[in-house]
């Protein structure tokens, strides 16, 4: 089982023995990239519908993405390995610390 993901006061974070930095800012593409991957997705009616393991792992899939999208240097795959509670965990410190981010100040879904 992985650690936990620790985040600094600054953003700074390990992940598979690398460092990372969670930036201050972000350009434009990067601000509609992260809230396009954190929307929650509804369910289509007559649409295919997800199990709740399905579901779990798509939500684990988005925030991954998500990450990667705003954090220079950060591969999807090294985040591969931690579990759906320290990648939220990871998405709540940075909505809460990176308020430009997010249009609602919290993690959606």
């Amino acid at each position: 089982m992985a650690s936990r993901l620790a985040i600094s006061s600054d953003g700074t974070f390990e992940v598979e023995g690398n460092a990372y930095l969670i930036p201050f800012e972000f350009s434009a593409r990067e601000v509609y990239s992260y809230r396009r991957l954190i929307e929650p997705i509804p369910d289509i009616p007559g649409g295919t519908s997800l199990n709740p393991e399905q579901r779990r792992r798509q939500r684990a899939y988005f925030l991954r993405r998500a990450a990667a999208c705003i954090i220079p240097g950060l591969q999807v795959k090294s985040l591969e390995g931690l579990p759906l509670g320290q990648l939220q965990n990871m998405h709540e410190w940075i909505v809460a610390h990176r308020p430009n981010l997010s249009e609602v100040a919290r993690l959606p879904g």
